[in-house]
């Protein structure tokens, strides 16, 4: 068709492929198809559902943009009779500094007749801007959820009277009678925040501190590195002496989600006290080159290593007896799986759904189990 002969209000049709193969049947009614063959009601159709998408899109948005800081929601009472408090969300999007005691207000005010015992699963998910959390001698529940996905939290503060938790390091762990039984949660960016105390910053000591904290911090990690003292530098003395941890011996439990998406460590020694290793436990740990299951594991839980793309080498002790389904899925660099029980030993094992890694490096290639083996690599 020459399209000088088409009208121009009809010509940037032509750059739609439909109506490019048919120009002039896209601008006509199909009587064989009744009322669904008016060009008026396909276009009036095509405004409604427009409009109400976009009616949606702004409802969502604008209750997103509304939503409280803090909702609370009553969960029982201490043993004084003192009504308690579960922080059940958190939406203090530029906040760096979460203060649980007392129930608060928007303008951050306490309300020191409402203390706060609980905090909710996912009560704290996915904040970005976080940096330390202060936990009071009040609060005796937190959900392993909590604060998942807090990707620049650098520490936990607990109040030295708090029976149930403790912070060491700014890691934060349950107790019993004072002692670390279980790791809580590894902050990801915990090894930036003991660099940089190593550097000389002042560790804050309460909420009136963290403020001066994170300005200095800033103006370290800003630093460029000077010739012949790069070593000096916040990254590198990061990278060098804080990519490693150690799991206290007392404790028997690395909880679910623990070190979850923490790409600053590259070691993790686990003590041999430790009998569960819960559910995505060590979730996509890019740079872990290690993963030690010591002789006292039993359990390990699904997606506990997925995604560790940077070990190498997966040894089973014969104490273990579940592995959850995609324990290992997508450690992308092992080769073959090593088990110290014997294959026959192996089929006592409660083995989940694609526990094995899958090798993506070489198309169509399985990952093999070898049995019987030590758990040094000779």
């Amino acid at each position: 068709m020459d399209n000088d002969k088409i009208p121009l209000s009809q010509q940037e049709l032509l750059y739609d492929p439909m109506f490019a193969k048919n120009p002039e049947d896209m601008l006509k009614d199909d009587p064989s198809k009744g009322l669904l063959g008016k060009v008026a009601l396909k276009k009036a159709a095509f405004i409604i559902v427009l409009v109400l998408f976009i009616g949606l899109s702004m409802y969502f948005s604008f209750r997103t943009v509304s939503k409280d800081i803090y909702t609370y929601n009553p969960c029982g009472t201490f043993e004084d009779g003192t009504e308690a408090y579960m922080l059940s969300e958190y939406h203090g999007d530029s906040k760096t500094v979460l203060i649980l005691d007392y129930v608060r207000n928007e303008k951050d005010e306490p309300d020191t007749t409402k203390p706060v015992k609980e905090v909710g699963r996912y009560a704290v998910n996915c904040n970005e801007s976080l940096v330390f959390i202060y936990i009071s001698d009040t609060v005796d529940t937190l959900d392993a959820k909590s604060f998942y996905t807090c990707k620049n939290l650098k520490a936990f503060f607990v109040d030295e009277n708090n029976p149930n938790y403790t912070s060491i390091d700014g890691v934060l762990y349950r107790c019993e009678d004072g002692v670390p039984v279980e790791i809580m949660m590894y902050p990801p960016k915990n090894p930036e925040y003991l660099a940089s105390l190593s550097l000389g910053l002042t560790a804050p000591t309460d909420p009136a501190t963290y403020g001066s904290y994170l300005i200095n911090f800033e103006t370290i990690a800003n630093e460029k590195p000077k010739e012949k003292e790069e070593k000096n530098t916040l990254a590198t003395v990061t990278d060098k002496d804080f990519s490693s941890f150690t799991i206290p011996e007392t404790v028997t439990v690395i909880n679910e989600l623990c070190f979850a998406e923490c790409s600053l460590i590259k070691e993790i020694i686990i003590g041999d006290k430790v009998t569960d290793i819960e559910t995505m436990a060590f979730f996509k740990c890019w740079n872990l080159q290690n993963i030690n299951i010591p002789d006292s594991v039993i359990n390990i839980g699904s997606d506990a290593f997925s995604s560790c793309t940077s070990v190498k080498d997966i040894f089973i002790p014969k104490s273990v007896k579940t592995i959850g389904h995609h324990a290992f899925y997508n450690c992308s660099s092992v080769n073959e799986v090593r088990m110290e029980c014997s294959e026959e030993e192996a089929k006592d094992i409660e083995l989940g759904s694609a526990w094995l890694p899958e090798q993506r490096k070489v198309i169509m290639r399985p990952i093999g189990i070898s049995y019987n083996e030590n758990r040094e690599v000779e």
